[in-house]
């Protein structure tokens, strides 16, 4: 290991005397003062030792947005808890250049020492003891300018602003602090800045005072208690929009936007006061602090839960009037309500260590669709958004390589990996979903507010919301909760229907970890299940629920005589595979329209889709199901049907039959999306535009003429007039134009890309760049990926367009293989992680070579690399497995589809 020592002591200087020439013979030697003795430097493996902790910080910077460097002292008061001859903190690409400890009346001037990943030794010269104690450290810092982390500055419009983005270790990279989610203490700021910029923070101005040099001094109120990655401030000549008193004690609402952009904000500062009544409501409190600014930042990433100070992107927040279109509304919405829930859950209580992240996460994951849920029953967000975070999280947790919720953290690299989006928000999400269907709504929701008023302004853990858990809702409740966090996959739940004259009917249950086939793994696993089915004869039905806690078990059903068909998985919300055979499966099928739920018969078809999955139900019958789905009035039926299509892999397939495939698409989707047409109706309600969406999306790319040569003509008005064309027909207008674009639209969205000031539009179309199919044009859009015309956290959109378009991936793995180390070497790891994890979509065995031989060397000096890698290659993997055994079934169906039986999923 490495050390590099920053000296900070000053030479002692003895102010003696003036001295005689000679002195006498006699005269005794002037006592010179020892040097210190510094202790060799321990810095801890990676979580720092309790024997110090912060009490309260005092934070002063000087931040000038235009200047390369800042300056700045961060005071901190200490609880010493045991003797030591140093302290350890946190510090990343800072000069320290003083440190001195306050300790007992005296101050001791002490070196300053920096380990490998952030860690930062203050050595001191003697033992401090135990008690109270105060540490300054003065430093310099650069913001970053490439990458968006730590403090990070932005040009827009010719001036240049700062904000921060510190989750989950980069506050150590602006200010040296004990960068661990467990030290949450109060912090007090103050800025120097210069006199016309705005500076805002966690909590209110208290004071600005005038300054030389057309400077100001701001500053802030201390804050309530939180941990260093909650930290948050903006620097710059920002415009602010007033939103008027907001929640039951009527605190300011404000937007923070550059210069000019206010306009841009009116549909947000319209909804959040309600998303703020709506988030008191579900806690049954009061919004906890005493403002709230939404500071819009450059792009998505950066949109963060800042007590105070909620950081929203762009992307998100800037629309437009008259471009508020459904989706841009949702999303807003949406992520509102999920960065201001984490004001609940995550900043009133944290937690402790970053292995109990997925309590930050997944809790607010959950929340975020009930809360969008009730700001627009219309839009039908919670059945939307349940259902794509079970699927999510089921296909995520078949894989043998995916972690549990509850991870182990004992690298820097564990705490990047812990923010896994299968597992630490989706899987989190749906098991409160299925305690949900389990045991109703209103004690779930009760059990949480319980576990916010109980933590309140502290951190917590697992085990802590374990208790909560088992005091509100009982011990086996807690046993099935725990079962679930700490063991990785997903259960696969069979049953055996027996029926026996003048006794009830029973089920005989069993439980295995679900696995695909071709998976490595072993299926030799249980858990306690809650499960609930349904049986019946006709439209007569019952319901029954067991505990099931062993690799078998028994369920008798309350029902008179024999049922006729089986739901394995009743209300929909079971954190569960259910395992039909195909004679279940068609009495399923056979039920009477009406029988089963939206809720239940999307969980039943995520099921069809596993039995393939799994080689339990060929893709080629599986196909057969579509039709009825395509038909379905209910746009969440017909997208989870179409997932069904997910396993044909149109690149593989004999060009006669990909043409085939297309024809048939056009036919299931095609008449109903001419029908709606391309443009809303007067009066349409938002449950019919996503639809338009969801079917033109399938049959406009598949060939269907009309739609095709439609969204030609429209994109390119849109591109001449941005106001001929209605926003809800203009995203995939575009899209579809571009896949079938030629020379002269490519060349004017090009132009336009180069052209457009506003970094969203032009981040829009660029990313259609990628999408164009003529290998001409697309070598063309991926050079602007290698290259330094743009920033290549935009220009990146073109590759991943390509990578996940059929007919361009071969080109977009060749371009990928060549300029992999250019474009990671201008990333964060997390992007570079997203980057290695997109190679998951190849699906045969040269690019699987391939893909092993490029990365394996490179993903050892990433952080999260070698988890997303081994991930990747099991997903390529399992396809090329799962296509050697369905492509012979879809051929065969392609060519008999005519004789497809279009049996209805949709009762």
């Amino acid at each position: 290991m490495r050390w590099l020592l920053v000296s900070l002591l000053a030479l002692v200087s003895l102010h003696c005397a003036h001295a005689p020439e000679a002195p006498p013979a006699s005269a005794a030697p002037v006592p010179v003062a020892a040097a210190p003795q510094w202790p060799e430097p321990q810095p801890p493996r990676l979580r720092l030792p309790d024997s110090v902790r912060p009490v309260r910080y005092a934070l002063d910077l000087t931040l000038l947005p235009a200047e390369p460097t800042y300056s700045g002292t961060v005071t901190i008061d200490l609880d010493v808890r045991e003797p030591v001859h140093q302290v350890w903190l946190h510090a990343q690409d800072l000069q320290v250049t003083q440190a001195r400890v306050l300790t007992g009346g005296r101050t001791l001037e002490a070196r300053a020492v920096t380990a490998d990943e952030g860690r930062l030794g203050v050595l001191l010269p003697e033992t401090l003891g135990v008690g109270p104690a105060q540490l300054s450290l003065t430093f310099t810092g650069r913001a970053d300018r490439e990458r968006s982390q730590g403090l990070y500055a932005v040009e827009e419009g010719g001036e240049s602003y700062l904000y921060t983005f510190f989750e989950p270790i980069d506050a150590r990279r602006a200010f040296p602090c004990f960068d661990e989610p467990g030290f949450k203490v109060p912090w007090r700021l103050r800025f120097t800045v210069k006199q016309e910029h705005v500076a805002l923070a966690n909590h209110a101005v208290v004071s600005e005072e005038p300054l030389p040099g057309g400077l100001k001094r701001v500053t802030f109120a201390e804050s309530r208690p939180m941990p260093s990655y909650l930290v948050a401030f903006v620097v710059g000549p920002f415009d602010l929009v007033d939103g008027g008193p907001i929640g039951r004690a009527h605190v300011p609402l404000r937007f923070i936007v550059p210069h000019g952009r206010g306009a841009e904000t009116a549909y947000a500062a319209s909804v959040t006061p309600r998303i703020i009544t709506l988030l008191e409501d579900f806690f049954d409190q009061t919004y906890p602090y005493e403002k709230l600014d939404v500071a819009v930042v450059p792009r998505y990433w950066g949109t963060m839960e800042h007590p105070g100070i909620v950081a929203l992107g762009q992307p998100l927040t800037l629309i437009r009037p008259g471009e508020e279109t459904l989706q841009r509304r949702k999303s807003y919405t949406n992520i509102a309500i999920h960065e201001l829930g984490h004001y609940w859950f995550g900043d009133v209580v944290t937690c402790r260590w970053w292995d109990d992240v997925w309590l930050n996460e997944s809790l607010t994951s959950w929340l975020d669709q009930k809360v969008t849920n009730a700001f627009d029953p219309a839009w039908d967000f919670a059945l939307d958004g349940q259902a794509n975070s079970a699927a999510f999280a089921m296909e995520t947790d078949s894989l043998t390589t995916t972690p549990p919720v509850r991870k182990p953290i004992t690298t820097n690299d564990d705490i990047i990996g812990s923010f896994d989006n299968g597992t630490t928000y989706a899987k989190g999400a749906s098991l409160l979903s299925m305690f949900e269907g389990w045991l109703g709504h209103e004690r779930v929701r009760d059990m949480l507010r319980t576990h916010v008023r109980k933590h309140a302004w502290q951190v917590a853990t697992s085990e802590d919301l374990l208790v909560t858990i088992s005091e509100s809702l009982g011990p086996d409740a807690a046993r099935v909760f725990r079962g679930y966090i700490d063991q990785p996959g997903v259960p696969r739940v069979s049953a055996e229907l027996q029926c026996k004259a003048g006794a009830a009917p029973r089920l005989k249950l069993a439980q295995e970890r679900f696995l695909p086939a071709g998976s490595t793994g072993t299926t030799a696993k249980t858990w306690d299940i809650p499960v609930c089915v349904r049986a019946g004869k006709g439209k007569d039905s019952t319901r029954a629920c067991t505990l099931l806690s062993s690799a078998t078990g028994e369920l008798e059903l309350p029902f008179q005589g024999c049922p006729t068909w089986l739901l394995l998985n009743a209300g929909g919300t079971g954190y569960y595979r259910g395992g039909y055979s195909h004679e279940q499966i068609s009495q399923l099928l056979s039920a009477p329209p009406g029988t089963l739920s939206t809720p239940e018969r999307l969980a039943f078809l995520a099921d069809v889709k596993a039995g393939v999955d799994r080689g339990d139900v060929p893709l080629g019958e599986a196909l057969k199901l579509v039709p009825a789905t395509a038909s379905d009035p209910n746009r969440i039926v017909v997208q989870r049907g179409a997932q069904l299509l997910s396993g044909v892999h149109t690149e593989l397939l004999p060009e006669a039959d990909h043409q085939r495939y297309r024809a048939w698409l056009v036919e299931l989707y095609g008449p109903r999306a001419r029908a709606l047409g391309w443009t809303p109706k007067p009066g349409e309600g938002d449950d019919v535009k996503p639809l338009r969406n969801v079917l033109v999306g399938r049959a406009a790319p598949a060939g269907d003429k009309v739609l095709s040569q439609e969204a030609d003509r429209l994109a390119r008005a849109w591109l001449a007039d941005r106001k001929s064309v209605h926003p809800e027909a203009a995203g995939m207008a575009l899209y579809v134009a571009a896949r079938n674009g030629d020379r002269s639209l490519f060349d004017t969205m090009l132009a336009q890309t180069r052209a457009a000031q506003d970094r969203n539009e032009r981040s829009r179309l660029m990313g259609l760049l990628g999408l164009f199919r003529d290998p001409a044009l697309l070598k063309e859009a991926l050079a602007l990926v290698a290259g330094d015309e743009f920033d290549v956290r935009e220009s990146r959109a073109i590759l991943l367009n390509a990578f996940y378009t059929p007919s361009s991936r071969a080109q977009a793995w060749d371009f990928y293989q060549r300029n992999f180390d250019a474009l990671a070497g201008k990333l964060r790891s997390d992007e570079v992680n997203w980057l290695i994890e997109s190679v998951g979509s190849l699906c045969d065995e040269r690019s699987r070579a391939e893909a092993e031989a490029l990365l394996t060397p490179r993903v050892t000096k990433i952080e999260g690399g070698p988890r997303s890698l081994t991930r990747a290659l099991e997903s390529i993997q399992l396809c090329i497995d799962a296509e050697r055994r369905n492509q012979p079934g879809v051929r065969e169906f392609l060519r008999t589809r005519g004789k497809a039986v279009n049996k209805t999923t949709a009762h």
